[in-house]
Formats: C-alpha cells, sequence, structure tokens
C-alpha cells in the first residue's frame, strides 16, 4: 500500500492544524497469491528434507550416546578394582542390563556399584552384514567373552591391577556389541584388552568401523 499526503484547508479529516492527513491510495501491493503458494511450497519441502534428516540422525545419536555410556560404566568398575584393591564382577544380563558388584573380602558379602540398562531400544545384538571391529577380538556372539554356553548372563572380572578375566576365568580378550535391531548404522561395539583392562568404544557408520 502506498500512502500520499494531501493539504487540507480544515473541515473533516484535518489533522490539528488544518493543515493535512494520509490517504490511502487503491495500488496493488504485497505478494501475489502464486508467489505465497510458491514461498509456501518451498518451505514445505525444506520441512520434509530436515525431518527426513533428523529421522535417519537420531537412532545413530542415540547409539553413539549408548555406547559412550557403557564405555563410562565399565571403566568406573575397572576403577575401583584399583582403587580399592579388590576384584569387581560386571554382569551382563538379558538383552540390555549390566551389573557391577565388588567382591566381598573373605567369603564376605558383595557390593553392588550400580545396575545399569542399555536406553531403550538399545540391546546386546549383532546386526547383519556389520564385520568385526578392527581390534579383532570377535564378533560370533553380542557378547564376545567366552560366556559359559556363549549365552547371558556372563560374569566379566576387573582385577585389583585393572586386568580383566573373561567369562570362564582365564585372560581373554573381549567385545560387547550393542544398537538397534535391523539399524546397521546404529552398530557399536567395545572391545577390553585383557592384560591391561583397556577399554575402547566402536562407532559403525555403515560402512566401516572408526
Amino acid at each position: 500500500m502506498q500512502w500520499r499526503w494531501t493539504l487540507r484547508s480544515g473541515g473533516q479529516g484535518a489533522g490539528p492544524s488544518g493543515l493535512a492527513r494520509k490517504v490511502s491510495l487503491p495500488w496493488e501491493g504485497g505478494f501475489s497469491l502464486v508467489e505465497l503458494a510458491f514461498t509456501l511450497a518451498i518451505i514445505c519441502i525444506v520441512v520434509v528434507v530436515v525431518f527426513e534428516a533428523y529421522a535417519n540422525a537420531y537412532p545413530a545419536f542415540r547409539a553413539t550416546s549408548a555406547v559412550q555410556l557403557l564405555q563410562s560404566q565399565l571403566r568406573q568398575a575397572r576403577e575401583v578394582s584399583i582403587d580399592q584393591r579388590r576384584s569387581v564382577q560386571v554382569t551382563f544380563k538379558g538383552t540390555a542390563e549390566l551389573v557391577a558388584v565388588v567382591q566381598g573380602i573373605n567369603g564376605g558379602s558383595n557390593t553392588q556399584i550400580y545396575d545399569y540398562f542399555l536406553p531403550e531400544g538399545l540391546k546386546y545384538v549383532l546386526l547383519s552384514g556389520v564385520p568385526d571391529t578392527p581390534d579383532g577380538y570377535g564378533n560370533s556372539y553380542a557378547v564376545n567373552y567366552n560366556c559359559p554356553s556363549n549365552t547371558l548372563p556372563c560374569t566379566i572380572t576387573f582385577q585389583s591391577d585393572g586386568s580383566v578375566l573373561d567369562g570362564g576365568g582365564a585372560y581373554a580378550n573381549g567385545s560387547i556389541f550393542i544398537g538397534i535391531t535391523g539399524q546397521a548404522q546404529t552398530a557399536r561395539a567395545v572391545t577390553i584388552l585383557s592384560a591391561t583392562g583397556r577399554i575402547k568404544d566402536w562407532s559403525y557408520n555403515g560402512s566401516a568401523w572408526h
């Protein structure tokens, strides 16, 4: 809308001084209907693209967060074993549970450190087409740690020097694989070096571990 000022000598519409008032002209202004429709279509396309990108990225983000938390829980168990100079048992249970206890001295009762669950939707799982990690500690099972009968529950033991015993009570490296069923891009893993207790997390991007 465009405006012009008109001089008035008084009368209706005159300002306090009787000099002028704004008068609108009936000229066209703003956007046409076609322009508005075109702009709206572009906005809808952008929203759809952003939503799809978010929907694809969110599960991978949750999986990365989950493996970092899992790594943190295992490191905590190792640190407690070293600090207290006592063995700490970590048990992988069900499909997503992790329990850590400090072993009692001379047959005393164990003390639980935590009872942790992976975030909803994440579980111990081997996803189709996902290879072993570059560490090469094995990927025959989701919890690949010489577990009795290769089933869960499976308990590993952090010793007072930080080293780790596998599910059979021997020194052996191990891998724990997690993810969301049917979504290879959510494959994550933690590997543990038996001799030192070094714990490392891995993420799979759909074609390789990193």
